[in-house]
């Protein structure tokens, strides 16, 4: 049944997907809409979490929470005002986490606040890619829930990603370019890029598939979805009114650094069932601009 906390007229939506997938784009585009209702927080890591996949997560917000709480001074004025508001809206976070299993009332709390009568109500986690279809079926419950699910080819997105850590990380000791290499080459050697979950686009689909009816999701290809009639596609499946893009505006650019070819080789490798199962699944809908040389041999003609 529906949880009885979530407005009768709404509509659920979950979005997922890898790392450097395109979500903050996506979720920069839906804010434009007036029919669509986000919470304070992009990312909300709550089935994640509650789910036992996102303990990091959770660290990570009660350790920010209680370095703000040091910062606090005994003393009167506003000197507290900035990290009051900070500890506040982390509490009010933390919050979400408070309750007894299969209890989401404290979620749909936070979810919910400052809801105006949307069509839609939308969080945006890509890391619930990692969930399974027990975790699915309970979201799927909330709202009649729909999933969107944006798929990149695996080794731009791969290099990406690399691009995006070393970017954060400490300045390199190299230049950006050969961080970027080591990076990609330890990941290589060490056998780990088959088995991260937020690239394994195979299970996900398998278990999102096994919880939710097909008529509920909705498969994104990141290399079209900045284009108009994508977008058009995607606001037809929310049930929402067509929403102007820019599709240059991209959210979240990376620094530049060239993937040498025998890199580009390796990650085909490492990612061959993902290329294999999405061709065999997707067919010609999948964009030509995934990689050619990662392509099964069997060729497969792009119908759109």
């Amino acid at each position: 049944m529906p949880n009885p906390a979530f407005p009768s007229t709404a509509t659920m939506v979950f979005c997922i997907g890898a790392q450097k997938a395109g979500t903050t784009w996506l979720y920069d585009a839906l804010r434009c809409s007036d029919q669509i209702h986000f919470s304070r927080n992009k990312e909300l890591h709550y089935f994640d979490v509650i789910a036992g996949k996102g303990q990091q997560m959770l660290d990570m917000r009660v350790q920010a929470a209680t370095i703000i709480a040091k910062r606090l001074i005994p003393q009167l004025g506003n000197r507290n005002c900035a990290n009051l508001r900070q500890l506040r809206d982390l509490t009010d976070l933390l919050g979400i986490y408070t309750c007894e299993p299969n209890d989401h009332s404290a979620y749909l709390e936070y979810l919910l606040e400052h809801y105006k009568d949307q069509q839609v109500v939308c969080d945006i986690t890509p890391a619930y890619a990692i969930l399974d279809r027990e975790t699915f079926a309970q979201m799927g419950q909330i709202g009649s829930a729909k999933f969107i699910f944006i798929l990149r080819d695996p080794v731009t997105r791969m290099w990406s990603q690399i691009r995006m850590a070393i970017k954060a990380a400490s300045p390199p000791a190299t230049s950006f370019q050969d961080a970027c290499i080591a990076r990609a080459q330890h990941l290589i050697q060490s056998g780990r890029l088959p088995k991260i979950e937020r690239a394994d686009y195979k299970r996900t689909i398998v278990e999102l598939e096994e919880a939710i009816p097909p008529d509920r999701i909705k498969y994104v290809f990141y290399e079209d979805m900045f284009n108009p009639a994508s977008m058009n596609s995607l606001c037809g499946f929310l049930g929402i009114g067509p929403i102007e893009i820019e599709p240059q505006n991209h959210s979240n650019i990376g620094t530049s650094a060239a993937m040498p070819a025998e890199i580009r080789a390796d990650f085909c490798n490492a990612f061959a069932t993902q290329y294999d199962y999405i061709h065999g699944r997707f067919g010609g809908m999948v964009p030509d601009s995934w990689a050619a040389e990662c392509r099964p041999d069997t060729s497969v003609n792009r119908t759109g």
